[in-house]
């Protein structure tokens, strides 16, 4: 078994926990979106002052990855695994975006979002979700995960050289 796998944690919140075991991967996983979601929506504020939609997709992202957490620990299974993977590659595919081409859309539509410590370091926590999460999700949805992340990869780096995207 894999460091992620490591023996089951029994948690006691102040009341039965009905025999219900986190995995330190579960528990890692609700740590790292607690952590990426309390960013996104501590920048809520400031995106919406903006455009209204910048700051609903910063309400939008925070409020699914705080939800996230409480969701892995009732259904610490790979279903919520994958929705917290898809969630999060997502979004690291619209930072990567607004970092590498522009923003896509709003008022500020073309322009180059600037890269901070702050948003480098709520990335970081997704892409570390994300390897977690992965963890979680038995050998068989991994791969098929893996092989579905690789070939979003190539079509968007083809869609990239053919220039059928900016």
């Amino acid at each position: 078994m894999g460091a992620l796998a490591a023996k089951p944690v029994r948690v006691v919140a102040g009341h039965r926990t009905r025999g219900v075991r986190w995995s330190a991967a579960v528990l890692a996983s609700g740590v790292l979106s607690l952590i990426a979601g309390w960013i996104h929506l501590a920048y809520v504020g400031s995106h919406w002052d903006y455009w209204w939609a910048y700051g609903a997709f910063f309400l939008g992202t925070g409020l699914f990855q705080a939800l996230l957490a409480p969701a892995l620990l009732r259904w610490p299974g790979s279903w919520t695994a994958l929705v917290g993977i898809a969630g999060n590659v997502g979004i690291i595919g619209m930072y990567l975006w607004s970092r590498i081409y522009a923003i896509p859309m709003g008022p500020h539509k073309g322009v180059l979002e600037r890269v901070t410590p702050v948003d480098l370091g709520c990335t970081a926590a997704e892409v570390l979700l994300v390897a977690v999460l992965l963890g979680i999700v038995g050998p068989t949805k991994r791969r098929w995960t893996i092989n579905a992340l690789l070939v979003l990869g190539v079509a968007l780096w083809t869609l990239r050289f053919t220039n059928q995207v900016a």
